[in-house]
């Protein structure tokens, strides 16, 4: 089988190369899956630099989202069968022709959803319903400040708040992106580039500070929200300027005033869906995937727009996904 394939972490353009691979067989309880579509995300290209919260014993493959069809059962599954169109939950090494997985970590993708959609629909859905839905636990009525609301997840966000009624305040950089987040039904907006987001937490709360927030930027911003939060408020940190070029460790710094933090009991604490997803029961992983799906299928949620690329094109994939893609998702197909 092919399989693209790192041996050495360093620039993904030097270090991937596409290989070949023996073909596996599924031991009891596995599934073999011929993998059809895996997009290229943020995290694949941290791990193949080196810089990601987990990395695999190399060589390996990137890769941890995407669509198969079941090629092969093995002993004791009876949950599936071949043919099945499927998507992966808790599972690396995803370029490749052909993967082995747990059963209980493939969920059959619903005939509403195109290969494309179903590609896509793990990462950052998961996070947007995770960060709202579990470890903020937002009932109607909430307000929930995120940063980069103009974002793939922060529009995510967006969305859910309209199935489930809770509201936002969304901080974006420019001016322009402020239609985005209106026309996604975004309660209020405060544009960094010339508002004072300190001052404007303060009105838009009475004064009372913010009590849920998301944050996938740190730095400075982070830092901001965080003066801002209200007592016994929570900041969930769950990025850092969502780009995989960044190398300036002064970037990701937070300056926090520790008397604040102490006076006021707020929280700010890391968040990453790598372990969100390992601490769950699999009826729970199993459940949010399940609504994700029934609202992209309904229109009700929607994820961006993809350019697929075929394997034999990853280097073309990749450069386009390292700093050409804009608000696309880029797909390589198998």
């Amino acid at each position: 089988m092919k399989a693209l394939i790192f041996s050495n972490t360093g620039d993904p353009h030097e270090v991937l190369q596409l290989g070949e691979l023996p073909d596996p067989k599924p031991g009891k309880g596995e599934v073999l899956v011929r993998m059809v579509l895996s997009p290229i995300n943020p995290s694949d290209l941290h791990m193949i630099r080196g810089r990601y919260g987990y990395q695999p014993e190399l060589p390996a493959s990137p890769g941890a989202e995407g669509v198969g069809v079941v090629e092969r059962l093995g002993e004791g599954v009876e949950t599936l069968a071949p043919g099945n169109r499927v998507m992966f939950l808790r599972t690396w090494n995803l370029w490749r022709e052909l993967v082995i997985c747990r059963a209980e970590d493939l969920f059959p993708i619903p005939l509403t959803l195109s290969d494309e959609t179903a590609a896509i629909a793990y990462t950052n859905p998961v996070t947007a319903w995770a960060l709202t839905r579990s470890s903020h636990s937002l009932q109607e009525g909430d307000w929930l400040l995120q940063t980069a609301a103009a974002s793939s997840v922060g529009k995510l966000v967006l969305q859910l708040a309209q199935v489930h009624k809770f509201r936002t305040i969304n901080v974006v950089r420019r001016r322009e992106q402020e239609e985005i987040v209106r026309s996604l039904g975004g309660d209020e907006v405060v544009c960094t580039a010339d508002e004072d987001l300190r001052s404007r937490m303060t009105e838009l709360t009475d004064g009372h500070g913010v009590t849920h927030a998301i944050d996938c930027v740190a730095g400075e911003l982070g830092a901001e929200v965080t003066r801002g939060l209200a007592p016994g408020g929570t900041l969930l940190v769950y990025g850092a300027l969502s780009t995989h070029r960044q190398t300036d460790p002064a970037k990701f710094t937070m300056p926090i005033f520790s008397p604040k933090l102490i006076y006021t009991t707020a929280k700010v604490q890391g968040w990453w869906i790598v372990r969100w997803t390992a601490a769950q029961p699999t009826s729970v992983l199993r459940a949010c995937v399940g609504e994700i799906l029934s609202l992209l299928g309904s229109g009700t949620l929607t994820v961006p727009e993809v350019h697929v690329f075929p394997v034999s094109e990853y280097r073309a994939a990749l450069r386009v996904a390292d700093g050409e893609a804009g608000d696309k998702k880029i797909l390589v197909r198998f």
